[in-house]
This record gives structure tokens, C-alpha cells and sequence, in this order.
């Protein structure tokens, strides 16, 4: 009877800590890598509280580098095709990243200082290639590309701005 006395309280005891420990990790930043094939390189650094990134690649010589420095940043990145590559840096704090490529030869350099800035890219087809930097608060910029041979830049400096490309 002793032992499972002790045995109740060493089970209740160990599923209140791992239930501590599992709402603690709901706190912690959040990465998430899917979908990798032939895939080449994917370094995601996340440094401050709560940020989030999403990445699904498949293909051949995919290559991300995303870095989030301040908090609650969120990026969502979706590589399809052969030659993608998509280097993402957020500093600041509440900053959004959408960004989806499917096809072959797309580039994509996104960056954002600041708060609660917003970049969208979508790129499908054939030598595509977007960079979008952004400096300030409140910032918006949307790029938007299909088809062959088509190059977009959106800089925006200050705050509350935007911004928008379309090419088909």
C-alpha cells in the first residue's frame, strides 16, 4: 500500500512538471523546416520572443538564410522548382514576411528594420528575381511576378508607406 502511495506521488509529481514544461515551450520561438528533397542549405536564426518561421522546400538547389531579431516576427517561405534561393532578415519587432516561389531561376532578398512592417513576394515562372527592403514603421510592400524575365525593388524608407509591383 506504502509503494503505491509513493507511486501516485511520484507520477502525479512528474506529470505537473511536464505539463510546466510543455506551456513554458509554447512560449519559446518557433521554426518549422518541411519538405526538403534534394535541397541544399537552410540556416534560420531566431533570436528574441515569439517569432515564427515556416519553410517548406522541394526541389533541387534550394538555399534559405532567414534571421529574426526582434519579437513576435513571423515568416512564412515556400520554395518550388530548381534554383530558388530566398535570404530574409527581420529586425525590429512584429514584423511579416510572405513569401511563395515556384519555377526556376527565382531570387528573392527580403529585409526589414523596423515595427510592424509587412512584405509579400510571389514569384512563379522563369528568371524572377524580387528584393524588397524597408526601413521604418508600418511599411507595406507587395510584389507579385509571372511569367519570364521580370525584375522587381521596392525600398522604402520612413513610415506608413506603400508599396506595389505587379508583372505578368
Amino acid at each position: 500500500m506504502a509503494f503505491h502511495l509513493n507511486l501516485r506521488g511520484y507520477l502525479a509529481a512528474v506529470l505537473l512538471i511536464s505539463s510546466g514544461l510543455c506551456q513554458a515551450a509554447d512560449l519559446q520561438a518557433e521554426a518549422r523546416y518541411a519538405g526538403i528533397v534534394n535541397g541544399k542549405v537552410a540556416n534560420i536564426e531566431q533570436i528574441g520572443s515569439w517569432n515564427q518561421t515556416r519553410v517548406e522546400q522541394s526541389g533541387a538547389s534550394q538555399q534559405l538564410t532567414q534571421r529574426q531579431d526582434g519579437n513576435r516576427n513571423q515568416a512564412q517561405i515556400s520554395q518550388s522548382g530548381a534554383n530558388n534561393q530566398a535570404y530574409l532578415q527581420q529586425t525590429g519587432n512584429a514584423n511579416d514576411i510572405v513569401l511563395s516561389q515556384a519555377g526556376s531561376y527565382n531570387q528573392a532578398s527580403l529585409q526589414q528594420n523596423g515595427l510592424n512592417n509587412s512584405a509579400n513576394v510571389q514569384q512563379s515562372g522563369a528568371y524572377n528575381q524580387a528584393q524588397v527592403s524597408q526601413y521604418g514603421n508600418g511599411n507595406q510592400a507587395s510584389v507579385q511576378q509571372s511569367g519570364f524575365g521580370g525584375t522587381a525593388s521596392v525600398t522604402q524608407y520612413g513610415n506608413n508607406s506603400t508599396a506595389s509591383i505587379k508583372q505578368w
